[in-house]
């Protein structure tokens, strides 16, 4: 049993299919938003490996002794992208521009979730947060935050490229720089209480494999960048002005 990150969940059951296709153990995956799972282990709920979409609540569940520390490793990255419907004409023009009164919704993961901290901290970097502030809505994860804006209940979103990938509804206005935000790693390790530890390591290997590197990379997923565990991801906001 996988607790994933809700982020490019096609990718991940494509890799469990393919482990169990290569003589394994089949693979079932619970998806939320990080911050759910690592509450969801706390509480005692039954998991072999967690695959969370930061360090940061991978360190929240460490440090209470819910994972093996030897059998963390960063697995991924991953970049944030601008969306808005695919019909609409709005576009960002620069990072210095600010909100135009036709985005009257801006979509974003909540403030607790990974892909929505990185959000806000990219939005802290290149200023203008009380332009948007009144304007943004929030969702339980990344996948609520797209959903909105492929049905053009919000005009604009900020979410992972990956999943900007498989929504046709949607298409990519502008790639936040990678400088803007803390880096986007998701952690994985093998849960500590669980009975199939050795099952959990091999999907995780076989993950890091040339079967699910392939995988991954097909669905833009990037090699993860060197993370900072240090400091938690920072909430503030970015300014960004938009034009039609």
């Amino acid at each position: 049993t996988v607790r994933a990150a809700s982020s490019r969940t096609e990718a991940r059951q494509q890799v469990g299919a393919a482990f169990t296709a290569a003589g394994h153990a089949p693979v079932t995956f619970s998806f939320d938003a990080s911050s759910r799972l690592a509450k969801q282990l706390e509480a005692g709920a039954p998991a072999d490996l967690f695959l969370s979409a930061d360090a940061a609540w991978m360190d929240h569940v460490a440090a209470r002794g819910l994972v093996d520390p030897a059998t963390r490793v960063d697995l991924l990255g991953n970049t944030l992208v601008v969306v808005v419907p695919a019909a609409s004409t709005l576009a960002v023009a620069s990072a210095a521009d600010r909100a135009r009164p036709e985005v009257a919704h801006l979509a974003l993961a909540g403030a607790s979730v990974p892909a929505g901290a990185a959000a806000r901290a990219a939005r802290g970097a290149l200023g203008g947060w009380d332009a948007v502030r009144d304007r943004v809505v929030s969702g339980d994860n990344v996948r609520t935050a797209l959903a909105w804006v492929a049905a053009g209940e919000a005009e604009a979103g900020i979410v992972y490229a990956t999943d900007a990938r498989v929504e046709p509804r949607v298409k990519v206005a502008w790639t936040v720089p990678p400088s803007a935000h803390p880096p986007i790693v998701y952690p994985a390790a093998v849960v500590a209480a669980s009975p199939r530890a050795a099952e959990a390591a091999a999907f995780l290997a076989f993950c890091r494999g040339p079967a699910g590197r392939a995988v991954f990379t097909a669905a833009g997923f990037a090699p993860p960048a060197p993370q900072w565990r240090s400091t938690p991801p920072r909430r503030s906001a970015c300014r960004c002005r938009w034009r039609r």
